[in-house]
């Protein structure tokens, strides 16, 4: 331990930008997990943060506390999920208490100050695509700050490479030996759950659409039906080739609930969209902002301090 916390100032004195432990569950010893994270917060001079991959149905009361009180940017967590389907976790091997997990996450996300990244992985056992969709939805609630959607990979020496024939799990010859079906998934089902991922990629862990796409759940289904359908519109205009830019990404949406009718009037999502927009100008282009916005209940100013990255809302009412 000595070795280490001599290392981590190391790191903090040169004030390195990220520095990310590669521990599997960073949490699964207690005492080592909080002599480490108690020097962090101790030692930090708000230069670096720290990224772990942790358990978050093992952390304990003390340990959450400890979380909450951590200079915001100082850690982020990376929690693995992969699946909320049980029969998929028994598959695989993993142990999770799900509520639990739920429950620390949101607590987490509450307290403001870690940035949070969920994953969720596509090809498992036993999950089709309409079992996929519901841990997509589960796991989308959670409103982490990243949704990371990978694909299972089929590598030497594991349980999935034995398994494979059983499992009928075809997959790439060369690294990294991507999943291409399986039973219960099909080569178009995992197309399609691609293109999600990329749509998932530009609009919500781009974090550029916050307020636009949280203006949006009340009115989609469930958050997998939604990026099924903007995915779809993407292949449908050329999108998927094309790539937009990030700024042109803001009318491709705006193209998209309009066409879509998930909206009768989408007065109100375009201002939460310009919102969104001018918060995240480019910053070649940044002047003070302050602008009126009509979130159908009432006007709003809104002055945004791009220097200090926060803006200020005065309320009014809607005449």
């Amino acid at each position: 331990m000595d070795t280490v916390l001599k290392e981590l100032q190391f790191f903090i004195d040169r004030e390195v930008p990220l520095v990310k432990f590669i521990d599997r569950t960073f949490n699964c010893s207690h005492e080592r997990t909080m002599k480490i994270w108690t020097y962090l917060r101790d030692h930090d001079i708000g230069k670096t943060s720290f990224h772990f991959e942790i358990g978050a149905d093992l952390l304990n009361a003390e340990e959450l506390a400890l979380l909450e009180s951590l200079r915001p940017g100082l850690v982020q967590l990376e929690i693995g999920i992969q699946s909320t389907n049980p029969e998929t976790l028994r598959a695989i091997q993993r142990t999770m208490d799900l509520p639990k997990l739920c429950s620390n996450i949101k607590r987490l996300r509450s307290a403001g100050n870690i940035n949070l990244h969920v994953d969720l992985i596509a090809g498992l056992p036993y999950e089709g695509l309409e079992s996929f969709a519901k841990s997509f939805n589960d796991v989308y609630a959670l409103h982490a700050d990243q949704l990371q959607l990978g694909f299972l990979k089929v590598l030497g020496g594991t349980r999935m490479l034995e398994m494979a024939d059983e499992y009928d799990i075809r997959y790439s010859a060369r690294p990294p030996y991507e999943v291409l079906s399986t039973k219960w998934l099909s080569c178009a089902d995992l197309d399609l759950l691609r293109r999600i991922c990329d749509v998932l990629e530009y609009y919500y862990n781009s974090g550029q659409f916050t307020h636009a796409l949280m203006y949006l759940e009340r009115y989609w289904e469930g958050a997998f039906d939604f990026y099924r359908k903007l995915a779809d519109f993407f292949r449908r205009c050329g999108y998927d080739w094309e790539r937009p830019a990030a700024a042109r990404r803001y009318e491709v949406l705006r193209e998209f609930v309009r066409e879509s009718g998930i909206i009768d009037d989408c007065s109100v999502f375009e201002e939460y969209l310009r919102l969104d927009r001018n918060l995240h100008i480019h910053k070649s282009r940044r002047r003070s902002v302050s602008d009126i916005y009509d979130f159908g209940e009432g006007k709003v100013r809104i002055t945004i301090d791009y220097e200090q990255q926060r803006y200020n809302m005065t309320l009014s009412p809607k005449n």
